[in-house]
């Protein structure tokens, strides 16, 4: 399915710096920056809840993005961008900042696109457990043909089983560029828990006790002394 094109408000900032971008944040914005295509970079600054709303983390590098700029000139004021990368807050759940790109609807790109699987496994139902080990795959398309994701199916995989990125299906003009043998899915065997046999020592065998290493505070120290 081919990901729709989304539209952004933004706006022209002339303050940069980390003291600027810390207030932007506490306002509620994100600072940004636009550039390529042999164009000046351009900082820009995003309401937060609005690029959040509009953009799932998980489709940050496959959006195709119609930025609205308040404040730029000509064409510059409305430019197609893809994101090229977003810094983030892991501890706060935030973004940081944002780097597009800006990108022609008439050149082929290369980012990354999720990897989503449909359908049900007898594997899995009997027991086995599915492993996802590739998202994501590389793709170069045309910015008009990006799909939102593409999807494995993993109907009648057994136990063993494993999928491969050759055997995805990309819609025309979409072409996978990641090593088409790399898996994406394995249906691996059940995990049983085995019961380990306490081990009973030889007759007449010492046996000796293992010692928690000491741990020595600072406070410790000075007593000692």
């Amino acid at each position: 399915m081919r990901a729709e094109q989304v539209e952004l408000a933004a706006r022209v900032r002339s303050e940069v710096g980390k003291q600027a971008a810390k207030r932007l944040r506490a306002g509620g914005e994100i600072p940004a920056v636009i550039y390529g295509r042999g164009q000046d970079a351009q900082p820009i600054a995003l309401q937060a809840a609005a690029f959040k709303a509009a953009i799932p983390e998980g489709a940050w590098y496959s959006t195709l993005v119609k930025l609205r700029i308040e404040g730029a000139k000509g064409t510059g004021a409305s430019p197609n961008a893809m994101i090229k990368e977003v810094q983030c807050d892991i501890v706060r759940r935030r973004v940081l900042s944002v780097d597009f790109q800006r990108v022609s609807l008439r050149e082929t790109v290369h980012t990354t696109v999720p990897v989503v699987h449909v359908g049900e496994s007898r594997g899995v139902r009997q027991g086995g457990v599915l492993e996802h080990l590739i998202h994501e795959v590389a793709v170069e398309c045309l910015p008009t043909q990006l799909p939102e994701h593409l999807e494995a199916d993993i109907t009648g995989m057994e136990i063993g089983d494993s999928l491969r990125v050759r055997d995805l299906a990309a819609p025309p003009g979409v072409k996978i560029v990641t090593d088409p043998e790399e898996v994406l899915i394995v249906i691996a065997p059940p995990v049983r828990l085995e019961e380990v046999a306490p081990v009973q020592a030889a007759p007449g065998a010492v046996v000796e006790e293992v010692q928690e290493p000491e741990v020595i505070t600072e406070r410790a120290r000075e007593e000692e002394s």
